[in-house]
C-alpha cells in the first residue's frame, strides 16, 4: 500500500450495520480483579488515614473539608475515627474556627497556634513577623487556606491578606510568612503582584524565595523572567531594586533570574 487510509472511529461507520461496530467500548476498561490497585483495606483504616491527612495538613477538621475534597470514603466513618482520636487523647473538640460548621477537631498544636495568632500588641507582632520563615506554595495547594469557600456574611471580616491572595489563578504562587501573602506571581512568574503596605525589605526576601521556587521548577529551555509588578513594566516598578538584590538581572524585556552555571 502506498498510503494508509484515515482512522475513524466505529461510531461513525455509519454504512457498517455489522454488530461489532454497533456500540463503540472505548480503549479503557474497568478491571474488577481484587488486589489490582493494592490490597483491599477496610472502611475504618481508609477514614482513618483521611482523617490523620486532613489533620496534618489543616489542622483543625470539620464537614467542610469532606465536601471540599470528597474522599472515596463517608463523612461518617472519617467522624467516627476522629471521635476515637479523641478518646485517645490525640485531638481535641469543640469550636475553634468561627464560619466552619459542624463538630471540628483539631490537634493540641494547632489549637495553641489559634490562640497565638489572636490580636497582640504593635509591639509583639513586629518582633514575631521577622523571625517566620517565606513559604511559597501553590494555589492550588490543598494547604492553601485562602481559596476555601467563605459564607458571605465573612466577607466584610476578611483581612486585606486574604483578599489580596482570593481568586487567583490555579497556578499561581503565593510568597507568605506567617500567614500574610506578600507576594503573588502569576504565569510561571511573569506577573508578579506585591499586597500594598509590604516592606521593602520584605519584598526582598519573598523575592529570594520566590527565586528560589522558581529555578527549581524551571523549563530548562529557558530562565524565568520577570516581564511586569502591579501591572507596570518591571524595571520601572518600584520593587526592581528589590528585586535585582534578590539576584535578577535588568534586561530589555525585564528582570531575568539566570542560572548558575554547571
Amino acid at each position: 500500500m502506498r498510503r494508509l487510509p484515515k482512522w475513524r472511529p466505529p461510531t461513525t461507520l455509519g454504512a457498517d450495520p455489522s454488530p461489532s461496530n454497533a456500540a463503540w467500548p472505548g480503549r479503557w476498561a474497568l478491571v474488577h480483579t481484587g488486589g489490582i490497585l493494592g490490597p483491599e483495606a477496610e472502611e475504618s483504616a481508609l477514614a482513618e488515614g483521611v482523617a490523620r491527612q486532613w489533620l496534618d495538613r489543616y489542622g483543625v477538621v470539620t464537614r467542610d473539608w469532606w465536601r471540599r475534597e470528597r474522599p472515596n470514603v463517608s463523612w461518617r466513618a472519617i467522624y467516627h475515627e476522629l471521635k476515637r482520636l479523641e478518646f485517645r487523647g490525640e485531638v481535641r473538640r469543640g469550636y475553634f474556627v468561627r464560619g466552619l460548621a459542624g463538630a471540628q477537631f483539631a490537634l493540641p498544636a494547632a489549637v495553641e497556634l489559634l490562640r497565638a495568632s489572636g490580636p497582640q500588641p504593635a509591639s509583639q507582632a513586629s518582633d514575631v513577623a521577622p523571625t517566620a520563615p517565606v513559604l511559597v506554595m501553590a494555589a492550588s495547594d490543598p494547604a492553601n487556606p485562602y481559596s476555601l469557600a467563605l459564607p458571605p456574611e465573612s466577607d466584610a471580616q476578611e483581612s486585606d491578606s486574604a483578599r489580596f491572595a482570593r481568586r487567583r489563578a490555579r497556578g499561581a504562587l503565593l510568597v507568605t510568612r506567617a500567614g500574610e501573602v506578600l507576594l503573588v506571581a502569576e504565569g510561571r512568574g511573569r506577573r508578579i503582584s506585591v499586597r500594598p503596605g509590604v516592606s521593602p525589605a520584605d519584598v526582598a526576601e519573598g523575592a529570594r524565595a520566590l527565586a528560589r521556587r522558581l529555578m527549581e521548577s524551571r523549563d530548562r529551555r529557558r530562565d524565568p523572567e520577570v516581564e511586569t509588578i502591579d501591572g507596570v513594566a518591571a524595571v520601572q516598578s518600584a520593587h526592581a531594586a528589590a528585586f535585582v538584590t534578590a539576584g535578577f538581572r535588568a534586561t530589555a524585556a525585564g528582570l531575568r533570574l539566570y542560572a548558575p552555571p554547571r
